[in-house]
């Protein structure tokens, strides 16, 4: 059993190399040049944040001791056919880890803060690319002297290094606590820090506010930005939504070999620090992962993807809570009042949130844009031969460029 990833391993580059040899693949020999040399300036951070929600509860809730009654619960939740019983109150003081990145050098985007919000079954890792270099450090190239952009990889509540003990899976951890506390964390970013001459009581641990929020999500993250946007329209300048649609393929995600936690990874989901650990749920095997998330279909150059890094990711892979899947019932709900520029960018061949063939997977992309109608600018950007996980395939580059582009052009 490997031992947890450090948040900021693909930052110091030290540890992962010894396990595996990133390849280069499909990627550019001058964009390696021009930026696997580059570190950004990281640290950790943490953001202690008081918020309240209202959460689903359901009627037949499962035995949390009895994995086939949570999956069954999953299934449910998948077909559509899970029977609520009105709703409860959550509320607490929390703390939420992340990686703050900054640029060396000022530049004109000192301004923006990019908060990246990882899928599910990830945590705040998949953006340091598990120390493979470019093009899936997005924290690198986002805050490279070509680009100069700050980063927040934020692990969502009771993911990554977020303490969850205490907190119950299925009532506790769900997408309106996550949606508030994201809310509630943007406006301590936004808060001047405390100084002799100012009464606030929120502590900002970035030391410095920023006037321009962007939300880069990806899957589950996505959901929570457009959750948050519709929530609350003001609190981000622009949203990223990568592997993103309006509508999401449940018969493909309901066919991945869904599992309690501990059940694969024993070693990392303890009963004595995960409450109703069952209730944490993953992906099974990695030849599910891979088809879940990656593009199976090889050409003549071979596949899409570098299999090692497939293989990191699995090794790696974190959970999704029972509870944050239950209340995912209103996706495809847009942001109606959310008047910023949205970016959906999300591969041709993402079976999660599309069916292709290709062409019906761009279409699909581009009427999302009616769940953004207020929007003032809406793309897609769809890359070929790219499944689900379109930050860790061989096309991530053509991501990354174009999605500092429509940053640089829009925000």
């Amino acid at each position: 059993m490997l031992a947890e990833l450090p948040p900021n391993l693909s930052l110091l580059g030290i540890l992962l190399p010894i396990f595996i040899r990133p390849t280069r693949g499909h990627s550019s020999a001058a964009h390696e040049l021009s930026h696997s040399s580059h570190n950004p300036l990281c640290a950790p951070l943490s953001f202690t944040l008081t918020a309240t929600a209202s959460h689903i509860s359901l009627a037949f809730p499962p035995d949390p001791s009895n994995e086939t009654e949570i999956l069954d619960i999953l299934n449910q939740t998948w077909d559509g056919t899970v029977v609520r019983n009105g709703s409860h109150t959550i509320n607490g003081t929390l703390t939420l880890k992340a990686v703050y990145c900054r640029p060396s050098h000022t530049s004109k985007n000192e301004d923006v803060l990019q908060i990246l919000l990882h899928g599910a079954t990830y945590n705040k890792t998949m953006w340091s690319g598990y120390g493979f270099g470019y093009p899936y450090d997005w924290q690198s190239y986002a805050t490279s002297p070509s680009q100069g952009y700050h980063t927040l990889a934020l692990d969502r509540l009771s993911h990554g290094e977020n303490d969850p003990r205490g907190l119950d899976p299925l009532n506790d951890v769900q997408m309106p606590l996550q949606t508030e506390l994201l809310h509630q964390l943007i406006s301590v970013i936004k808060t001047q820090p405390k100084t002799k001459n100012t009464t606030s009581s929120k502590t900002n641990p970035l030391g410095r506010t920023f006037s321009k929020i962007v939300l880069v999500g990806h899957s589950l993250g996505s959901y929570l930005s457009v959750a948050l946007a519709r929530s609350y329209p003001l609190d981000a300048s622009a949203l990223v939504l990568t592997g993103y649609s309006s509508r999401q393929n449940t018969l493909h995600v309901r066919s991945a070999p869904w599992a309690s936690a501990p059940t694969v990874y024993p070693d990392r989901f303890p009963f004595d620090k995960y409450l109703h650990n069952l209730e944490y749920l993953t992906i099974a095997t990695l030849e599910g992962r891979e088809k879940g998330f990656y593009d199976n279909a090889t050409d003549a150059a071979g596949r899409s993807f570098d299999p090692e890094l497939a293989r990191t990711d699995y090794e790696y892979s974190d959970a999704v809570t029972l509870g944050e899947v239950v209340s995912l019932g209103d996706w495809g709900v847009g942001a109606e009042e959310f008047e910023g520029p949205v970016l959906v960018a999300t591969g041709q061949r993402d079976f999660v949130m599309c069916n292709p063939p290709e062409e019906d997977c761009v279409k699909r992309l581009w009427e999302t844009g009616k769940t953004f109608p207020r929007a003032r600018k809406y793309e897609v950007w769809s890359p070929r031969e790219t499944g689900h996980d379109l930050t860790l395939s061989y096309s991530a580059g053509e991501t990354l460029e174009r999605v500092h582009e429509f940053l640089g052009r829009e925000v």
